[in-house]
């Protein structure tokens, strides 16, 4: 993988929700897919640096293998997987409620921890101290994934009826030679599960996906902030006759928190038709007020429908230029959007405050402007906040939530980016400003397919 297809969004960004509509795929038939029934054994080890001791637990889990979806069931939670509609969809099985996310925000947040991982620990290389968890190998092991050009040299060994696969003499994997009969079409299937549930190498996950069963258990060793043995006992599979799967009694629940409380004021049914109503009252509002020579109002109208649309609207803006040179407002507003350093953004900012003073028509658009500015200024919860502020007042402006999920995006909270992401294609699929997202989504497929 080149880490730089990653490198997504950059400063001076152009400016998605959670709802989704699955209940049709839920009411499909299941079919006659592996269900498998293991029980799991999870050793946290002690951590001085936390002064924290040792901790273990032992519960079932079950395993739903389908080509367009996977489901895990433990401790109470069932996670889906839809490969089809690439959503991640985690269902409380006691409180009937379920959370719908973007399965791109899984494999985004991997892939860019992962590189974050690796060149902490090229940088703490010459350390003695340097921790195990910025270990190229224990990073693949943790996230199954590997940087194009991979030095990793693993170990094979047999050991009492196992296979290892070790790391400069530490235990990464141990798979049972001992195996269970999986049909061959849903192996596949399997060695995806496993990646999502325990990680693994993909070195060792490339060997042990040759198998022509599946082993009956496996140990998977997980450095993060602290070490995990993570064991899998295999205790059956079945292949159950064709059942439904429904939500039915089930209601969607979002987080109680931002951006979510915001995403939860666009309309799912009719987003697109409150889009365009939105963006054409700015537009003839903007015309209005130039009529009647209130330029800061007619600028900040087609700055909103631009926001909205991702269309600069030229033509009108050469057309009324010369009668906006005298307007002291509206060239303080040009001036500000013009901020290329640190001093211009923080006078940009200042600016902006000055005009919503004013109380001007969409002045929304200014909690915009000021919001990116404090964003370019490293004065991230400030930003995040003007944003919002911005979102409640008109939540069809999709530049905003686009700007929003940049600074979430780069925030690795990327369930949170996503959301935005979401809401904005929701309202306008074909907006110029979102082909971003969309070629990454496209990136992320390309190069991580044992995910999808």
């Amino acid at each position: 993988m080149d880490r730089n297809v990653y490198r997504y969004f950059g400063s001076g960004s152009l400016r998605r929700s959670v709802l989704c509509l699955l209940i049709g795929w839920f009411g499909a038939p299941l079919g006659a897919h592996p269900v498998l029934s293991f029980t799991v054994a999870s050793h946290v080890e002690a951590s001085k640096a936390h002064h924290e001791k040792s901790s273990s637990e032992t519960f079932p889990l079950t395993v739903v293998l389908g080509h367009q979806y996977l489901t895990i069931d433990a401790k109470g939670v069932r996670t889906i997987y839809d490969f089809a509609r690439n959503r991640m969809l985690r269902v409380d099985l006691q409180r009937k409620t379920y959370e719908d996310y973007s399965l791109y925000s899984e494999i985004a947040f991997r892939v860019l921890e992962f590189y974050n991982r690796v060149m902490l620990g090229k940088m703490l290389e010459t350390m003695k101290t340097r921790p195990a968890s910025v270990d190229a190998a224990m990073a693949e092991q943790l996230f199954s994934l590997a940087e194009d050009g991979s030095q990793t040299v693993l170990e094979r060994k047999k050991s009492r009826g196992n296979t290892l696969f070790e790391w400069q003499n530490q235990l990464l994997v141990s798979a049972s030679d001992a195996q269970q009969t999986l049909a061959a079409e849903y192996r596949r299937e399997f060695w995806r599960f496993i990646r999502y549930y325990a990680g693994g190498h993909p070195q060792v996950l490339a060997a042990l996906s040759g198998l022509s069963g599946v082993p009956e258990k496996m140990s998977f060793v997980r450095t993060n902030v602290k070490t995990e043995t993570r064991t899998l006992t295999l205790r059956a599979i079945s292949t159950p006759a064709d059942a439904p799967y429904s939500l039915e009694g089930f209601a969607l629940a979002m987080p109680d928190r931002e951006p979510f409380k915001t995403l939860a004021t666009v309309s799912v049914d009719d987003a697109p038709a409150q889009w365009q109503a939105h963006v054409a009252a700015a537009l003839k509002d903007r015309d209005l007020a130039f009529s009647q020579a209130r330029f800061l109002d007619a600028m900040l109208a087609q700055e909103e429908a631009t926001l909205a649309s991702g269309d600069p609207y030229l033509e009108w803006l050469q057309q009324v230029r010369d009668s906006m040179r005298g307007d002291a407002p509206t060239q303080r507003l040009i001036s500000g959007l013009a901020a290329r350093d640190e001093s211009s953004a923080q006078q940009a900012a200042a600016d902006f405050r000055a005009l919503r003073d004013l109380k001007p028509q969409y002045s929304d658009v200014l909690d915009v402007f000021e919001g990116n500015e404090l964003l370019s200024l490293k004065q991230g919860e400030r930003g995040e906040r003007l944003l919002l502020a911005a979102l409640q007042e008109n939540p069809y402006v999709t530049g905003a939530w686009h700007d929003l999920g940049d600074y979430y995006y780069r925030s690795f909270r990327m369930q949170d980016a996503w959301g935005c992401l979401d809401a904005a294609r929701r309202m306008d699929a074909q907006n110029p400003t979102l082909r971003q997202i969309d070629e990454l989504e496209q990136t992320l497929r390309a190069k991580n397919p044992d995910f999808f």
